[in-house]
C-alpha cells in the first residue's frame, strides 16, 4: 500500500473526526480532465469502490486517496503546429508574426492538440494518525505531495496547519555519523545499515558515489566521508521487519516489509484484506517512526519553525555528531 513515506505534523486545527474530514474532502471530488484541460486532481474512495467513502477509518487510523490526472502533449507536436500557423500567416499577409502573436499561436496549438492527448492518472495514498497528529503521504515526488497538501489546506478551512516533521539532528549528518563509526555503535540497536547508499560532495560540480548491493561499513566508505562526501540516501533495516531508504530530507523510499510480516492476512480478500493491510501497515509504522525520530535526536517542538516545502533543516549539532563518530 505504501512504497514511499513523507511525514508531516498536523496542527491543532485539523478535523477532529473521520466524518469531518470526509465532509471536507467531498468539496473536491475527482473528475476526469475535460477535453482542453491539462490537469485534474480530486479525492477518490481509497477502497476503489464507486460512490464509496472518501475516508476509511481502520483501528483509529484514517486512509484517504487523491487522484491526479494529467494530459501531456509532446512539445515537438506543439512546435510543429505553431510553425504551420505562423507560416500560414506569413503566406497570406506577407509578414512574420511577432513574439506575442507566436505565444498566442502556441497556446492555440496546445488547446487544439489536448483533446487528442491520452490522460495519465496516478494516486497518492494519505494516512492520518489522529492520536499522534501525523500525516503521511505515499508520494514519490514533492510535486505530488504538494498537490495533496494544497487540497487538504483548501478544503479543511482556516486553522488547518501542516508542517514537515522536523528532528533536532539532520538526517544527513546523522547518517554520516552512522557510516563513519567503525564499531557501529552510533546506530541504534533496532536499526541496521543495508547495502545501498549515495554519497555526495560539495561545490559546483560535486562528486557523487553510489553503492548498490555493497557492504557500507567499510574503510572505503569512511574514507569518502572523511573527504567531505555526505549521504543523501541510505538503506536501513528495522527490527528484521521493515526495510527502507532514508533520504536527507527525512523521506522514506522503497518501503518493503520483510517476508512473513503480512502472512497473517494473506487469506483475506476484498474489504477484509484492505482492513488487514491497513491495520498491519500502520501498526508497524507507528512502532518504527518514533524510534527513527529518536535516532535523529528527537522531534523539534511543533510550531518552532516552518521549513520550505521539500526542505529539511540542518542543525548545529551536525558537525559535532560526525566528529564524535570519526576514527
Amino acid at each position: 500500500m505504501f512504497k514511499n513515506l513523507m511525514l508531516y505534523r498536523l496542527g491543532p486545527g485539523w478535523p477532529a473526526s473521520a466524518d469531518q474530514l470526509e465532509a471536507a474532502l467531498a468539496a473536491e471530488p475527482f473528475a476526469e480532465c475535460g477535453a482542453t484541460q491539462q490537469k485534474s486532481a480530486g479525492w477518490v474512495p481509497p477502497r476503489s469502490e464507486e460512490h464509496g467513502a472518501l475516508v476509511e477509518s481502520v483501528d483509529g487510523q484514517w486512509i484517504a486517496r487523491l487522484a491526479i490526472e494529467t494530459k501531456a502533449v509532446p512539445g515537438d507536436a506543439v512546435r510543429r503546429k505553431t510553425q504551420e500557423a505562423a507560416d500560414e500567416i506569413e503566406r497570406t499577409t506577407g509578414r512574420k508574426p511577432g513574439k506575442k502573436e507566436v505565444r498566442d499561436l502556441r497556446d492555440d496549438a496546445l488547446l487544439a492538440l489536448l483533446p487528442q492527448a491520452f490522460p495519465r492518472r496516478s494516486q497518492v495514498t494519505v494516512w492520518i494518525d489522529p492520536g499522534n497528529r501525523w500525516l503521511a503521504l505515499d508520494a514519490g515526488s514533492q510535486g505530488k505531495a504538494d498537490e495533496v497538501i494544497t487540497s487538504l489546506v483548501r478544503v479543511a478551512g482556516k486553522g488547518f496547519e501542516i508542517g514537515l516533521l522536523q528532528t533536532h539532528s539532520s538526517p544527513q549528518g546523522t547518517m554520516a555519523a552512522w557510516l563513519a563509526d567503525p564499531e557501529g555503535d552510533a546506530l541504534p540497536h533496532a536499526f541496521n545499515v543495508e547495502r545501498e547508499c549515495e554519497l555526495k560532495g560539495s561545490g559546483d560540480e560535486p562528486a557523487v558515489v553510489k553503492f548498490t548491493r555493497h557492504p557500507l561499513q567499510t574503510d572505503e566508505v569512511r574514507q569518502h566521508i572523511r573527504e567531505g562526501k555526505l549521504p543523501t540516501r541510505l538503506a536501513l533495516g528495522w527490527s528484521g521487519r521493515l526495510g527502507f531508504v532514508l533520504t536527507q530530507a527525512l523521506q522514506l523510499k522503497k518501503l518493503a516489509f520483510q517476508e512473513g510480516v503480512f502472512e497473517q492476512d494473506s487469506a483475506a480478500k476484498g474489504d477484509d484484506r484492505f482492513d488487514a493491510d491497513v491495520a498491519l501497515l500502520t501498526g508497524e509504522l507507528r512502532a518504527m517512526i518514533p524510534e527513527l525520530i529518536d535516532a535523529l535526536g528527537g522531534e523539534v517542538e511543533p510550531g518552532a519553525a516552518t521549513p520550505a516545502p521539500g526542505a529539511h533543516p540542518g542543525t548545529s549539532d551536525e558537525p559535532a555528531a560526525l566528529a564524535a563518530a570519526m576514527p
